[in-house]
């Protein structure tokens, strides 16, 4: 039996009353799992088994990259209300598709799920309370993702090296963004859309 943390990004009905739940995980990246009986009105095995929330799962072992079998899933974290602003909802959904087309099953991680938790914090506070705005929430993703994946290259400017190194710790952590003017943050998301292609992920 395994034990992890999963965030759920898409949830569809499977076969009888079951759900299939595909997700991101820090010990094994896409993570997708059935959860039989999820679907019956009775049942309370899976109430938690919703979208935009963190669960802690325990699966069955089966080959690598296959469908595994939820036994137990208890909650961690809910956010719910990203769906409360239409625009946020919409990123989440974008960040989750993402995700979802360039993440490896089985391999660890940790550092983007760390953000992508930070991420739906952000989202999941409402139009007032959130730090970060929508173009900040796709930068820092994409800079974790990028960083965990290696691809994120040494610049000649000591200054810039320290700012970007800044800004993943800041998503990891959920804390306040380093500073810039901006503009910057538009230029910061093209250029990371544009290694983002170089290295053939989907966007």
């Amino acid at each position: 039996m395994i034990s992890t943390e999963m965030i759920v990004l898409t949830k569809q009905p499977y076969r009888e009353s079951a759900l299939l739940l595909n997700g991101f995980s820090p010990d094994f990246g896409k993570t997708s799992l059935v959860a039989h009986g999820a679907m019956k009105l009775s049942e309370k095995n899976f109430p938690e088994a919703d979208l935009f929330r963190e669960l802690s799962v325990e699966f069955n072992e089966e080959r690598p990259g296959d469908l595994f079998t939820a036994r137990r899933m208890e909650l961690i974290a809910s956010y719910d209300g990203v769906a409360d602003v239409p625009n946020h909802y919409k990123m989440a959904n974008r960040i989750g598709g993402f995700l979802l087309r360039n993440a490896a099953p089985g391999v660890p991680m940790p550092y983007t799920y760390d953000t992508l938790r930070s991420v739906l914090t952000q989202l999941s506070g409402g139009m007032s309370e959130a730090r970060w705005d929508l173009t900040q929430c796709a930068v820092v993703i994409k800079a974790a993702f990028l960083y965990e994946n290696g691809m994120l290259p040494e610049i000649d400017d000591p200054r810039r090296n320290e700012f970007l190194e800044e800004l993943v710790a800041a998503g990891i952590e959920n804390a306040p963004l380093p500073e810039c003017k901006p503009e910057y943050w538009t230029a910061l998301n093209n250029w990371f859309s544009s290694l983002l292609d170089c290295n053939g992920f989907k966007r």
